[in-house]
């Protein structure tokens, strides 16, 4: 009678893609982690480099060329901002809300992006600028110690 194959072991750290790492650093499976738990989920921890390509960078580029696709179709420039506006509102606080547990604060800091404009600079400011705090906390573990651990198994 055939056994059934164990499973398989994880990848080593060297042969880690990005997204594993940021899988590591969100305290996830890293061969489990999609794009969509970054930016729908809001469970987990990122460091401020991960915040900031992508949180801050990716959907920044993601919203000028969308804008620039509605505005080569000749798409009402009001109506689309707000609906552009409004696709990237989850993915925002979701991303926001990873950086906050990263300092140890609870996820509903991430509404003040509902304060107008004055709510989601300040969340730029901080989410970009606080360090998170060292070792795990009641979110999960420090993604700068799962990177630094996988950097150092990579030979890096």
């Amino acid at each position: 009678m055939d056994q059934p194959a164990p499973p398989a072991a994880p990848a080593p750290a060297h042969r880690l893609t990005p997204d594993q790492l940021t899988a590591l650093a969100l305290g996830a499976d890293p061969e489990r982690l999609s794009l969509v738990q970054l930016y729908v989920g809001l469970r987990g921890r990122i460091p401020r480099r991960t915040y900031w390509l992508h949180g801050v960078l990716s959907l920044l580029l993601l919203g000028i060329v969308v804008n620039g696709l509605l505005d080569i179709a000749n798409v009402d420039n009001d109506t689309a901002a707000k609906l552009v506006n409004l696709a990237f509102l989850w993915p925002l606080i979701a991303v926001s809300a990873k950086r906050q547990h990263d300092f140890n604060f609870s996820a509903w800091w991430a509404l003040v992006h509902f304060v107008p404009v004055f709510g989601s600079l300040v969340l730029l400011a901080v989410d970009g600028a606080v360090p998170g705090t060292h070792g795990p906390n009641r979110f999960g573990p420090d993604p700068r110690e799962a990177l630094a651990r996988a950097r150092v198994n990579s030979g890096r």
